[in-house]
């Protein structure tokens, strides 16, 4: 089908990049769209394939890029802009941690070894700081959910090196081993200083008290 195709969309990381389907030891061959027609294939309207990853693919990412597509077909936007996985940039560019609800307690170094906690879960084994994903600052339902947002690590599902590359799951990535130490002296710093500041501005100014 796809050489008659006007456009072709791999929705979901399977269709993308083979996902949990081409883990190393599968015996079926499974592989992504991309891997099979060939990364540099075009279809006849001349428009890459769009890779729309996700482990389910998040709704809205979906309907927004078939909404793309379409305002292309009336003659209203230009070539969809795809990134070198041919994900769309608007989308995919930012990382999970760029839009976390827990980012600025990375920036404190305040991290919890414990779900349940609202602090950092990147020592939980998030891989949010390096993955592309904006599900964080999207939520998963009308603006409601997010895997870090509700408590759940990242495991990288949107990535073409998913499950491969980040297992074993829940295991602190190496990485964030060094960011994170490199992370405690300058977090703890800012944290006192902000505390210092807090109480200051937690106290109205004087000229706004009768005298006593």
């Amino acid at each position: 089908m796809a050489p008659r195709a006007w456009a072709v969309v791999a929705a979901g990381t399977c269709a993308s990049y083979g996902g949990i389907h081409a883990i190393e030891g599968n015996p079926t061959g499974c592989m992504g769209l991309p891997d099979y027609v060939g990364w540099k294939w075009k279809s006849k309207a001349g428009i890459p394939i769009v890779c729309i990853p996700g482990c389910p693919v998040q709704p809205d990412n979906f309907m927004e890029a078939l909404l793309y597509l379409l305002y292309m077909a009336a003659g209203r936007a230009t070539t969809i802009p795809l990134d070198d996985e041919l994900r769309p940039t608007w989308l995919f560019g930012a990382t999970v941690h760029e839009g976390c609800d827990r980012g600025g307690y990375y920036e404190q170094a305040e991290f919890t070894d414990e779900y349940g906690s609202p602090l950092c879960i990147v020592k939980l084994g998030c891989w949010g700081p390096v993955v592309q994903c904006n599900v964080g600052k999207r939520g998963w339902i009308g603006g409601v959910g997010g895997c870090p947002n509700v408590g759940g690590i990242c495991i990288g599902c949107t990535m073409p090196g998913f499950p491969d590359k980040f297992m074993p799951f829940m295991n602190q990535p190496p990485g964030s081993l060094l960011s994170s130490h490199a992370v405690m002296t300058y977090g703890k710093a800012i944290h006192a200083l902000r505390k210092f500041t807090q109480a200051s501005l937690n106290k109205e100014p004087s000229w706004r008290r009768k005298p006593r």
